[in-house]
C-alpha cells in the first residue's frame, strides 16, 4: 500500500511538472489522508510585512497567497483545514505599530489556534531574506525533539527541489518559537529569498507561488 501511495504521488508530481497548476491526488493516495487536518500558517500580516523585496514585494502577500493556494489543494484531497489567517492582518489585539511585545503575542495566538484544532500536521509559510543577494533556495525547518516534524520537514524539502528545480539545501532542526509551541508535527517552510533577484522575480508572479503550493502539498501527501 505504501508504495501504491508513493507511485501515485510521483505521478502527481509529474502531473504538476508536465500541466503548471494542475494537480490531482488519485483515489488510493487521496483515500489515505482523507478526513486528516492540516494546520497552515500564512506567516506575517497586517501591520508585520516581514522581508520586503528591492521591487517593493512583501513577504506577508507572498505567504497568505500560497497558504491559500495550499489549502486549496489539500481541499481537494479531503483534507480539512485550519488557518491562522485568511486576510492581510495578523493575531494580535493590542493596535499600534510591531514592536517585540505584539509579535510575541500573536505568535502565542497562533498557537493556541492550531493547538485547539488538534492538527495532524503543522505547516508555517514564510519568505526569507539575507543581506547578501547570491542565497537561493527553498529551505524547511523543524523542531529538533519531534522526529515527525523532521520526517515531515524532508518530505517537502524533497518536493520543493524536484518541482521548483535544483536545490541543495536540506531540512533543519531550528529554535524557532511556533515549531516549539505547537503540539503537531510542524514544519516551516522558507519558499524561496526575496533578497536575491531571480527567485524575488519567481516569488512576485502568482503562477510561481501556486507551483510553491504544489511542491508543499505534495509533501505533506
Amino acid at each position: 500500500t505504501l508504495a501504491l501511495i508513493a507511485l501515485l504521488t510521483l505521478v502527481s508530481t509529474l502531473a504538476l511538472l508536465l500541466g503548471g497548476t494542475a494537480v490531482e491526488v488519485m483515489s488510493p493516495a487521496r483515500d489515505a489522508v482523507s478526513g486528516r487536518v492540516v494546520a497552515i500558517d500564512a506567516g506575517h500580516g497586517g501591520p508585520d510585512g516581514g522581508a520586503v523585496g528591492k521591487s517593493g514585494v512583501v513577504e506577508k502577500h507572498i505567504n497568505l497567497h500560497i497558504a491559500l493556494e495550499l489549502q486549496r489543494l489539500l481541499g481537494r484531497s479531503a483534507v480539512h483545514t485550519v488557518m491562522t489567517r485568511t486576510t492581510d492582518t495578523d493575531l494580535a489585539s493590542d493596535g499600534g505599530t510591531v514592536t517585540g511585545s505584539r509579535k510575541l503575542a500573536d505568535l502565542k495566538r497562533r498557537a493556541v489556534l492550531v493547538n485547539e484544532a488538534e492538527p495532524d500536521i503543522f505547516i508555517s509559510i514564510h519568505s526569507n531574506s539575507f543581506p547578501e543577494p547570491q542565497w537561493s533556495g527553498g529551505q524547511v525547518f523543524y523542531s529538533l525533539s519531534s522526529e515527525e516534524g523532521r520526517r515531515l520537514a524532508v518530505e517537502i524539502q524533497t518536493k520543493l527541489a524536484e518541482v521548483l528545480g535544483p536545490n541543495s539545501r536540506k531540512a533543519r532542526p531550528a529554535d524557532i518559537y511556533l515549531l516549539h509551541a505547537v503540539k503537531a508535527p510542524s514544519a516551516l517552510v522558507e519558499v524561496g529569498f526575496l533578497s536575491n533577484p531571480r527567485e524575488e522575480r519567481l516569488l512576485s508572479d502568482p503562477t510561481y507561488r501556486v507551483k510553491v503550493a504544489g511542491a508543499i502539498y505534495q509533501g505533506i501527501i
